[in-house]
């Protein structure tokens, strides 16, 4: 490999042009042998690339110059500055110009990037390089990047929008896009600021700046006071000793600032059994309706999974002694339904919750080295503009790490005032008042949370201080919508999972002096707006053999199958229909206890304790009483057609065109995504979304009494729930008045009169 020599610019420094040549040495000696594997890649890459028209990349981009500002540059930061040059042309020609360049490579792969950074020095490289590395969430995602089987060309691309331009890197293999990172491009400098970690080889996270972000929220803040559920403890809390020990020891009498952890477990199908039973190992055992006597004396750390050990070693760090870890703190034996049930004066009276979001099990390490900061922080600019490393947003780190895939975390998250988010690569931290990372101040929301946009996981405890009922049932229907795409390891855990945030919403509704609270928690739903929740959707109908309704009645979205999505909000404000009304619960005997009783009418009881009594009823109902308008969905002698012969599309158009049978009462079902047409002969037609799919390619699925079979369509009735909302129901054999939900229907504008004329009836729905 030949050296090539810089051209010095004009007012280029003799020392800095000696030390460009040095460096040029050093990288083609040190890249030769490391770039062995990535070539053969290239190559691989090279001829797929010739197959699908796209420019080969043969060049060496590891070459270094110093450009006209006195910075070094390689060889493939000449392609970036190439696309600087082609989006001046477009905006002399356009000042408001927006839209993409073309693509170009500007290195074989991300190990060769890394290298350029590192041993070149080249500024823009190790801009780039700390752009992949911000972009990642996980500690495990960063290691990716050098994975040998993954060292694949990036790509560049210049997109310019009047928000201001970025350059989007790729890195692409034959199969598609395997990593993204972006890089914005400014006119003003940016500031550098130091590296937020430790010096020495190994490059973990410095405490300083964190513990004066948490001190200052605690002295400072509103929300250190009023967000605050209670001055009670948890019933057990660990507390941290000297020397690396740990000790179980009850929550004291009087308050105390301690952490709790959020955090993944893991996915025990994917993981080595023996790594599953080390993280059921960390748990805590009882005897006789106590903690193990090996757990209430001092014991090492290194007995938790790694993910424990480092929340300690925060927790430490930040001047906490005590924190709280459900595995531990929980004791095996005791009553794990109570337990859940108090979370929200678990997270609510908490210092603040870390969150483990580098970690997509708990035997992932959290104090990991950190990547990004290997090389020292600095200004890189090109033709004039100046590149920086684009910092990830807050709710992209809340939703796109593995905890927010977890059931139960989804309450741990809304019901915490104060939240560290720790990432690989650095740490987030959200209370309502600042939103901050390392080096970086985030968008301040709005503290009363009014505007549309401020979606930040405070909202919720705000919108519970305010007791706005409007609002706690939208905040309602998002928590629905989360929770729905979350999975669970026991699904009979899907109730309890959200039990805090349910108890949370009565009492927001109960507080002291009400004389009277008609609230009920109805399975997941409410009885004050329970034709709204009644009205939830599926965007695609489930598969019906992964039914959950041995856990929650078919007219509640806890019954569908996990990780199925739901639509909770309405995009027009939702009117109930005149003619409905909730007239009541059905309970048998064993389910109404005389505690119930005693907590529900009882004018003594603490609303507190009402609200978790509450909570608990509502698990098990299952059998409701409405009144209303009901008919049925498809016409007496309607025929059924075949969809593709009704459907009609003009580009993104979709709509039905009913010429194949005029005049005649019809229906029809699509067997790819649930849903269920019915058209009377003079009259609009109606659309609607079945809840489960029970026909695949023609033919019948398993049946397990929760879908609608083929050929059942005509024994269809609906309840008109809404202005333009009714609910697709079928009859219970054997139930007098009785219906399971199999559908819904909303929006129906064509055919505003559907239920115009039709009786109004007592009906049960199971």
């Amino acid at each position: 490999m030949t050296s090539i020599k810089p051209a010095p610019a004009p007012s280029l420094r003799p020392g800095l042009l000696r030390h460009a040549r040095w460096v040029n040495d050093i990288i083609t000696q040190k890249l030769i042998q490391a770039s062995d594997h990535s070539h053969r890649k290239h190559a691989e890459y090279s001829e797929h690339a010739e197959q699908c028209c796209r420019p080969a990349p043969r060049v060496d981009y590891r070459r270094i110059k110093c450009n006209e500002y006195g910075q070094r540059q390689c060889k493939g930061c000449d392609q970036v500055s190439e696309l600087l040059r082609w989006g001046e042309a477009q905006r002399r020609r356009d000042a408001e110009y927006t839209g993409s360049s073309d693509s170009r490579v500007i290195h074989a792969n991300y190990r060769e990037l890394d290298m350029c950074a590192r041993v070149s020095c080249c500024d823009t490289c190790q801009t780039l390089r700390r752009a992949f590395l911000l972009s990642r969430i996980t500690g495990l995602d960063a290691a990716r990047l050098e994975d040998p089987d993954k060292q694949w060309p990036i790509y560049a691309v210049l997109d310019m929008s009047p928000a201001g331009d970025n350059l989007t890197l790729t890195v692409e293999s034959p199969n598609g896009v395997v990593f993204t990172a972006t890089a914005p491009l400014r006119q003003q400098r940016n500031v550098v600021k130091e590296n937020p970690t430790k010096g020495g080889e190994r490059m973990r996270a410095d405490f300083h700046e964190l513990r004066k972000v948490v001190l200052d929220c605690h002295e400072k803040h509103e929300c250190s006071s009023k967000y605050r559920w209670s001055d009670a403890n948890p019933t057990w809390l660990l507390e941290i000793l000297p020397d690396n020990e740990i000790q179980l020891v009850p929550g004291p009498v009087e308050p105390v600032d301690y952490v709790v952890l959020s955090y993944s477990w893991g996915d025990p199908t994917t993981m080595p059994a023996a790594e599953w039973a080390r993280i059921k190992a960390g748990g805590t055992k009882s005897k006789n309706g106590l903690p193990v006597p090996e757990r209430r004396r001092p014991f090492a750390r290194t007995q938790l999974p790694e993910v424990m050990q480092d929340a300690i070693s925060i927790t430490e760090s930040l001047g906490f002694h005590h924190i709280w870890i459900d595995n531990v703190c929980i004791p095996k034996g005791t009553n794990w339904d109570t337990e859940a049930s108090l979370m929200h004066e678990v997270y609510g009276n908490a210092a603040f919750t870390l969150v483990a979001s580098s970690s997509t099990k708990a035997t992932d390490p959290l104090l990991i080295d950190r990547l990004a900061w290997k090389q020292r922080s600095k200004a890189s600019k090109l033709r004039s503009q100046w590149l920086y490393s684009a910092d990830m947003t807050l709710d992209e780190v809340r939703l796109g790490s593995p905890v927010s895939q977890r059931g139960w975390t989804l309450q741990e998250e809304r019901l915490s005032p104060r939240i560290l988010y720790w990432t690989g690569q650095r740490w987030y931290w959200s209370c309502p008042e600042r939103q901050v990372t390392e080096l970086s101040e985030l968008s301040c929301p709005n503290p009363r949370g009014g505007k549309a946009g401020w979606s930040l996981p405070h909202r919720f405890l705000e919108v519970c201080r305010s007791g706005d009922d409007q609002q706690l049932h939208q905040e309602w229907s998002d928590i629905v919508e989360a929770y729905s795409r979350r999975d669970l390891a026991q699904p009979k855990d899907r109730f309890l999972a959200i039990s805090g945030l349910a108890v949370r919403f009565f009492n927001a509704k109960a507080e002291w002096g009400k004389t009277r609270v008609t609230e009920e928690y109805l399975a997941g739903l409410w009885r004050d707006r329970f034709a709204q929740h009644l009205a939830w959707s599926v965007s695609q109908a489930g598969r019906s053999e992964e039914n959950l309704q041995h856990i929650a009645p078919s007219w509640s979205w806890a019954s569908l199958p996990m990780c199925l999505p739901v639509k909770a909000k309405h995009e027009v404000e939702f009117k109930q229909a005149e003619d409905f009304k909730f007239v009541g619960t059905r309970f048998d005997s064993a389910t109404t206890t005389d505690w119930f009783t005693r907590q529900l009418t009882g004018d003594s009881v603490d609303f507190r304790e009402r609200g978790a009594a509450i909570e608990e009823r509502g698990r098990h109902v299952k059998t409701v009483e409405v009144q209303g308008r009901v008919r049925r969905f498809i016409p007496e002698g309607s025929e059924k057609v075949r969809w593709s012969d009704i459907e009609w599309k003009r580009g993104a158009r979709e709509g039905f065109n009913f010429r194949v049978r005029p005049g005649r009462h019809l229906h029809a079902r699509n067997i790819q995504d649930g849903r269920i047409v019915a058209k009377e002969a003079h009259g609009g037609e109606v659309v609607g979304q079945l809840d489960y799919l029970d026909v695949v390619d023609g033919h019948e699925t398993k049946r397990l009494g929760v879908g609608l079979p083929d050929g059942a369509e005509t024994d269809l009735m609906c309840l008109e729930v809404g202005e333009l909302a009714m609910l697709l129901l079928q009859r219970v054999p054997g139930g007098v008045e009785t219906y399971r939900r199999v559908g819904v229907c909303i929006g129906y504008t064509n055919r505003r009169g559907f239920f115009y004329g039709c009786e109004t009836r007592n009906i049960l729905l199971a």
